[in-house]
């Protein structure tokens, strides 16, 4: 993979966290950032064409809405030489735009994406990475301080589909909360609230609890969407848009309208049959 330096091409949280931890493995790091930022210590800003040229291998971190032109701008100065690695969270098909951006000037591409939280994972980040040249890029990330990217696919756009549909659930849960904080505290209740959930998620074990939920949605599903319309009720009476909360009653309302429950006789025997069903009555 070429010498011991590392370009970065947008200098944010990721940039910064994954430098710290390559510069502690005795890493040169660099990096181009269209905003002016405060200079990180060993960590040199360097024109695009410059960077380039300098650095073989080049992580691009920016804004997701400038991934592409990132690319675009990068791809002018790019050469078999380089590696060009876009780490950016965007859907299969962005990212294999960018993949045809890049291939094009010969370079090789490797789509990264990244599952966890950087500001709280660091550089122990779960990230997945594809591309024909993705295995060995995942061994050299490991060795340089990026401990935990794991080789996932050689076609581009199948970890970006992990990332984005993963993202239904995270960034779900995070407006769910959020919505239950807003009314609770308007109720006078948040404080217990949290203390309720997540004393209640940190005793049993998440695997446990999911696959309780998803196997007795077929026979509760009718039973939730009423009570869902009286939480409903309880949002409009506190003055609280019910965004998140709509969502799940309309979910639970296609389940029970659907004949869900009809189709299981009893608990389904794993998981996996109620989306398998839900995916069938639903077209």
């Amino acid at each position: 993979m070429g010498a011991n330096r590392i370009g970065f091409i947008g200098f944010g949280e990721v940039g910064r966290t994954f430098s710290r931890a390559m510069k502690a493995r005795g890493v040169e790091v660099y990096y181009y950032d269209v905003v002016e930022k405060e200079q990180a210590v060993g960590v040199t800003p360097l024109p695009l064409r410059e960077l380039v040229f300098r650095c073989e291998m080049l992580l691009s971190t920016v804004a997701t809405h400038v991934a592409v032109a990132a690319a675009e701008a990068a791809a002018q100065y790019l050469t078999p030489r380089n590696t060009y690695a876009d780490m950016n969270s965007t859907s299969a098909s962005v990212k294999r735009r960018i993949a045809e951006i890049v291939t094009a000037s010969k370079a090789d591409f490797v789509e990264g994406a990244i599952l966890s939280a950087v500001g709280e994972a660091g550089a122990g980040a779960s990230i997945l990475v594809g591309g024909e040249r993705a295995q060995a890029f995942a061994q050299r990330m490991n060795q340089l301080g990026l401990i935990n990217v794991k080789y996932f696919s050689p076609r581009i756009g199948e970890a970006s589909q992990v990332k984005m549909l993963r993202s239904i659930f995270s960034k779900g849960v995070e407006c769910l909360l959020l919505e239950m904080l807003i009314a609770g505290r308007r109720a006078g209740v948040g404080e217990h609230l949290w203390e309720d959930v997540v004393g209640f998620m940190t005793k049993h074990p998440f695997q446990g609890i999911a696959e309780n939920w998803i196997k007795t949605h077929p026979g509760a599903c009718e039973r939730r969407y009423h009570e869902m319309e009286q939480v409903l009720e309880t949002l409009k009476e506190l003055d609280v848009e019910p965004v998140m909360t709509q969502g799940t009653t309309n979910f639970l309302k296609r389940s029970a309208e659907s004949g869900l429950g009809s189709r299981f006789a009893k608990r389904p025997d794993t998981f996996w049959d109620v989306p398998e069903e839900l995916d069938k009555v639903r077209g």
